[in-house]
């Protein structure tokens, strides 16, 4: 029988048509969501890596913190050693300075003390 034009066989077969289309998106959507839950899956898995890894590294960063405090206190007390060996180098100038005009203070004295005995001498 028809019914609006069209037979019950004809309303079969567009209704399996339908399904099969339904069927075929929801593959398609079902393949996505697979998809998704895949990349998913792997963003998890990299963070749960991370994660574990943590620990680890926050003893290493204590380990280099405290390594930094050390060499940071070194530095300290090689700066004031250098700052020491400064002033050493500048008093030390000084006194080579002093000495120098000493020695040549001496030297004239003695060149005069000299010229004066020649002087004695030879009249």
């Amino acid at each position: 029988m028809k019914k609006n034009g069209k037979s019950s066989e004809s309303k079969k077969i567009d209704r399996e048509r339908e399904m099969q289309a339904l069927f075929e998106n929801m593959s398609s959507d079902i393949k996505r969501i697979a998809e998704a839950q895949t990349a998913t899956t792997d963003k998890v898995a990299k963070i749960e890596t991370l994660v574990t890894r943590l620990p680890a590294l926050e003893s290493t960063v204590n380990t280099i913190t405290m390594a930094i405090m050390t060499l940071s206190g070194d530095v300290k007390g090689l700066t004031n050693d250098v700052k020491d060996l400064k002033n050493d180098v500048k008093s030390l100038k000084d006194d080579v300075k002093d000495l120098k005009n000493k020695v040549d203070e001496n030297l004239s004295n003695h060149e005069k003390r000299i010229t004066k005995i020649e002087e004695k001498i030879l009249v």
